[in-house]
């Protein structure tokens, strides 16, 4: 009997620092690839949005901003064509030490709204991606490292976030990490039931010395659609005013002049 729970003691100190530092390894990765998503410099950008269903294209055109400062991160969307959905706005705000918030502005109901973080996975202006699917990385316990193997053509870390099902709009979204930039290669997304839901696919460039995502695809598997984000006139380090970032501005913010260094 004794020697057994000596076993079970042993067992128990090797696995607890084993689990320890496989978390720990995990947590890592998820905040470089957090941070490669979310770079420090200022930047502003051109997004083609193109969504595919049933054999018919619909295409539209945004602006993006990001903002990183000491109170946090920030990031403003806005669609500027066609005229239909001109000045349809959304804004995601991570500030430190607090939850992450997101507006959304619809110029027909002229009026600003704050979403839920259940609202936040309604599909984003009727495409394939979740306003949640194009928020910040979070950083929670959920994660944890499947292993690393090449995957697209890359050497990368495969981990996984989980979430418990009775308040998971996905029951876990596997990401493969490329170990040379820390971006996501690909994410695929499962529903409640544990069924491949949708897939994430990244194509990456190199701009101004940073490695930027420059064609982001979003299938569903099981609505048999399509979202392609084509990112284009990158612009880093450009100095963006207060307002663009401003939840009450957002009605403004098609015509704001920061959109002129993204032609």
């Amino acid at each position: 009997m004794q020697f057994f729970v000596i076993l079970l003691v042993l067992c128990f100190t090797i696995a607890v620092p084993t689990r320890v530092k496989a978390q720990s390894q995990v947590m890592d990765i998820v905040t470089k690839m957090k941070a490669a998503l979310e770079p420090a410099r200022p930047s502003i950008r051109k997004v083609d949005v193109t969504f595919t269903s049933q054999g018919e294209t619909v295409t539209s055109v945004a602006r993006e901003a990001y903002r990183q400062s000491a109170d946090g991160k920030k990031l403003v969307m806005v669609f500027v064509e066609p005229a239909d959905i001109k000045g349809n706005a959304y804004l995601m705000s991570e500030p430190k030490g607090k939850p992450s918030a997101l507006w959304m502005y619809m110029p027909f109901l002229r009026r600003i709204r704050e979403l839920t973080p259940v609202d936040a996975y309604q599909h984003f202006l009727g495409t394939d991606f979740s306003y949640a699917d194009l928020g910040f990385v979070r950083l929670n316990s959920n994660y944890r490292l499947v292993g690393e193997e090449d995957h697209g053509g890359k050497k990368t870390y495969k981990i996984e976030e989980s979430s418990a099902k009775e308040r998971a709009y996905y029951s876990r979204v596997v990401t493969w990490v490329a170990k040379d930039t820390m971006l996501p290669v690909q994410r695929d997304y499962y529903d409640v039931a544990g069924q491949l839901w949708k897939t994430e696919t990244f194509e990456i460039e190199t701009i101004d010395g940073t490695p930027t995502p420059i064609h982001i695809q979003m299938k569903d598997l099981e609505n048999q659609s399509s979202t392609d984000l084509r990112i284009s006139a990158v612009n880093y380090d450009v100095k963006l005013p207060d307002d663009l970032f401003d939840p009450l501005k957002l009605p403004a913010a098609a015509d704001s002049p920061a959109w002129q260094a993204s032609h």
